[in-house]
C-alpha cells in the first residue's frame, strides 16, 4: 500500500468512514493527525507493524547482548601550589 501523497509505503491509515480511508507516510502524515499518531489512535498499517516489531526485536537483542559494566575512571589529583 502506497502513500496518497507519494510513492512511499503508506505506514498510517486515516478513516474518514468505514467504508473511506486515506494511506499516509510518515512524511506526509498532515499535522491535525499527529496527536492522534502520538496517542496511539491512528491505524498503522500490516507492512509498518512488521517492520516495527522486526526493528525492536533486533534493537532488543542487540542491547542485551552488548551490555557492559563501565569501568571507573580515576580523575587527576591537583598539586597545590607551594
Amino acid at each position: 500500500m502506497k502513500c496518497v501523497n507519494c510513492d512511499k509505503d503508506a505506514m498510517y491509515e486515516y478513516q474518514i468512514s468505514k467504508e473511506n480511508s486515506v494511506l499516509y507516510c510518515g512524511k506526509d502524515l498532515p499535522k491535525f493527525l499527529d496527536a492522534r499518531r502520538r496517542a496511539g489512535l491512528l491505524k498503522i498499517t500490516e507492512e509498518f507493524k512488521e517492520a516495527k516489531e522486526s526493528a525492536l526485536e533486533t534493537l532488543s537483542a542487540s542491547t542485551t547482548e552488548s551490555i557492559e559494566e563501565p569501568k571507573p575512571v580515576k580523575k587527576a589529583s591537583k598539586k597545590s601550589e607551594e
